[in-house]
């Protein structure tokens, strides 16, 4: 969910319509229970804070600590980045249209979004190149 909330901000969706387009995205357009509800508010909440403070303390929810192994952390990580990319996506309709830095920083966000591994390589040869 911080991803898509992350790209819906990003795209300019700074007003109340952010939690019904979430139901439409996530749950068939269904309500959230209240404690569902009130913790993406808050998730969003903090994320705008975060997105708007100078000293750009915005940082991805992503799993961390010993126990993650790097082939989860790059699973997590491409799973961010195309909810992001269906946040911004939905909020800027035309963003397939962007071109230069702008345009180039997205196909870059994409190119993250595809990362996947075979399983059947070897793994360690796999950690060594990510």
């Amino acid at each position: 969910m911080h991803g898509l909330i992350s790209g819906m901000i990003c795209g300019g969706n700074d007003d109340s319509s952010w939690l019904p387009l979430l139901h439409d995205l996530t749950n068939e357009g269904m309500a959230f229970g209240h404690e569902l509800a009130q913790a993406l508010r808050k998730m969003h909440s903090a994320t705008s804070d975060a997105l708007q403070d100078d000293g750009f303390l915005f940082q991805l929810y992503l799993p961390d600590g010993d126990d993650v192994s790097v082939f989860d952390r790059a699973d997590a990580l491409a799973g961010w980045v195309n909810h992001f990319l269906l946040g911004l996506g939905v909020t800027q309709p035309k963003l397939d249209k962007v071109t230069g830095e702008t345009g180039e920083a997205i196909d870059d966000l994409r190119n993250i979004a595809q990362l996947g591994y075979d399983e059947d390589e070897d793994q360690e040869e796999l950690e060594m190149s990510l």
